[in-house]
């Protein structure tokens, strides 16, 4: 019945159209590619159940385990976290210099010398501090763990001297001292990481 249908369709109308409009008889399948499994990430710091561990003996595990992220290259033992720790408080003491210069050429500091001499105090401050973390993390891995204590310490105490410098001020806060009490709560990290080793 087709074939005379067609026949009829070729007679009286154009060929081309009847061809065109014959479906076929079937439609050719493409196999789909097959799709990959999502390859594994890798683990984080925080879902290390060594390093949660360690950092939930600490009175700040949250900055604790943010910290040893910022640098972590996969090694977990207490010698290796506790420098982790000194290389972020060291980068964070540096990104403190870079916030005091730049209060002191903001205008809501600038216009009175007595501060814009405080923050340059806290600049020479940071300056020491690092010399100590340097220092210290020299010492973590010879096992020189009082020596390095000590260095974190002098950090320490500079940050303090910085908040002090700013007593004198009529409302007696300093412009850094949420920066120094992120850095001092991150030097009693250290401390009692260094504190773990013994």
């Amino acid at each position: 019945m087709v074939h005379v249908l067609l026949f009829c369709c070729i007679i009286l109308f154009n060929p081309v159209i009847c061809v065109m409009q014959h479906p076929p008889a079937y439609a050719p399948t493409t196999a789909s590619a097959p799709v990959p499994a999502p390859s594994p990430q890798p683990p984080t710091v925080a879902s290390n159940p060594q390093i949660r561990s360690l950092c939930e003996q600490t009175f700040e595990p949250d900055l604790c385990l943010a910290s040893i992220a910022q640098f972590f290259n996969g090694q977990t033992d207490l010698q290796s976290l506790t420098v982790l720790l000194i290389k972020t408080m060291a980068e964070r003491t540096k990104g403190a210099i870079t916030a005091a210069t730049e209060k002191a050429a903001d205008p809501k500091y600038s216009h009175d010398p007595m501060i814009v001499s405080g923050l340059e105090a806290c600049r020479e401050l940071y300056g020491d501090a690092l010399k100590a973390l340097k220092q210290a993390m020299d010492n973590i891995p010879i096992y020189e763990i009082d020596t390095a204590e000590e260095f974190v310490i002098n950090a320490e105490d500079d940050y303090d001297k910085c908040d002090s410098g700013f007593t004198t001020q009529p409302d007696g806060v300093s412009p850094m001292a949420e920066i120094n009490e992120e850095l001092g709560d991150l030097g009693d990290i250290v401390l009692d990481f260094a504190y773990m080793i013994y």
